[in-house]
């Protein structure tokens, strides 16, 4: 019998700070760049230059409080609901696709709600099942028969979730919530035939995903030769490259930046690292850089100081959830990875992407709250006898 399971050993301390500072300048620098980015598309179609930076700074007044309110909600209380807040969002997912209820934008079919007020599932759906991984992943296990359900059923689960994302079409996000589950499962100590073995069956699902999908084969080449397709899909990518080449290594100043004009597609959201690369430099992109590794350093000694195997898990989870997603549209924006479109994480506008993140930063801050008491008791017993 484990003493944890019937009394809590935690202690409870501050959220640490210098994860929170880190997202605040993040959001920072988001709504800054939102205005710069959006100023003069705004202007020109909404008469109006505040027009998204009005509307960034309410999703940060509302990711700001979600923020607050996650960081004071016991992490260990999301372990009793997994199954209800799954059936809902998975339940939220299937509704996109009902017409009249799902909202479709530019051919996707990703929003649910009403008019101005609508929200991306898909972007809660993946910090949920970060937190179902984490209870499932933290299971006791004995035997190779329960081992093996312990795999299958989860990645049952993740394969409809990247399924339903998939059908959106939500590539990117489907590919983040696949890379994330990925790495959730192999920290959480599965021996590594199991992982070979989900890597070579996925690989001929890879094959008719990408190369098998006309308009993903034409990125994937474009992506090889982006000048051989200047005109059609190589376009995006060589505009970010000349802002890049504009930037140098100060920048043309915050609001000079030209490529955001008419040249760069959606500069204020998948594009806005390109701007932020024209408009502060090197510097302002290695700062962007530096501030994402410093919260994936953070979030990763978090986990190593949870005082539980499910707090660890979920730590990784959500961290590698905000990390991967900044790498993968930096390496987009800057011609490591094929085109796609996704959101940075804290900078880009839009809502549901933002408060999504604002929630696993939240959770993340709890964790950081609570070490295990016992271990520090003992730590502090051996200091007083030296």
């Amino acid at each position: 019998m484990d003493v944890k399971d019937y009394i809590d050993t935690r202690r409870v301390h501050e959220p640490d700070f210098m994860l929170f500072l880190t997202i605040f300048v993040l959001a920072g620098i988001g709504l800054a760049m939102s205005y710069s980015a959006s100023a003069a598309y705004a202007q020109r179609v909404f008469h109006d230059s505040f027009y998204f930076l009005k509307r960034q700074f309410l999703w940060c007044a509302l990711g700001f409080s979600a923020l607050y309110f996650f960081q004071r909600v016991d992490y260990r209380e999301y372990a009793k609901y997994t199954k209800i807040m799954l059936f809902v969002l998975l339940f939220a997912l299937i509704l996109v696709f009902v017409p009249g209820i799902g909202k479709n934008v530019k051919g996707s079919a990703r929003w649910l709600g009403m008019g101005p007020l609508s929200f991306q599932p898909a972007e809660f759906v993946k910090v949920f099942l970060v937190i179902y991984l984490a209870k499932v992943f933290s299971a006791e296990h004995e035997t190779v028969i329960s081992n093996v359900l312990r795999l299958l059923v989860p990645m049952l689960i993740t394969a409809i979730v990247f399924v339903l994302v998939l059908l959106q079409p939500d590539f990117s996000t489907a590919i983040n919530i696949l890379l994330v589950s990925v790495l959730m499962l192999f920290v959480s100590g599965f021996p590594f035939a199991y992982l070979l073995t989900l890597g070579l069956i996925s690989v001929p699902m890879f094959y008719l995903l990408i190369y098998q999908v006309s308009y993903r084969r034409a990125r994937l080449l474009a992506f090889f030769n982006p000048w051989e397709h200047r005109f059609g899909i190589g376009y995006h990518v060589i505009q970010s490259f000349i802002a890049f080449k504009l930037g140098g290594f100060s920048g043309v100043g915050l609001g000079n930046g030209t490529q955001k004009i008419q040249r760069l597609p959606e500069p204020h959201t998948d594009f806005i690292f390109a701007v932020i690369a024209e408009e502060a430099g090197l510097a302002g992109t290695a700062l962007v850089l530096f501030l994402f590794c410093l919260f994936g350093l953070r979030g990763i000694k978090i986990a190593l100081h949870a005082p539980d195997e499910f707090g660890r898990l979920l730590a990784v989870g959500l961290t590698l959830l905000v990390s991967i997603q900044a790498f993968i549209n930096i390496a987009v924006v800057s011609g490591r990875l094929p085109a796609t479109g996704i959101p940075l994480p804290l900078i880009s506008y839009g809502g549901s992407s933002f408060i999504s993140t604002m929630i696993a930063c939240g959770i993340l801050l709890n964790i950081s709250r609570y070490r295990e008491a016992v271990i520090e008791e003992v730590k502090l017993a051996g200091e007083e006898a030296l």
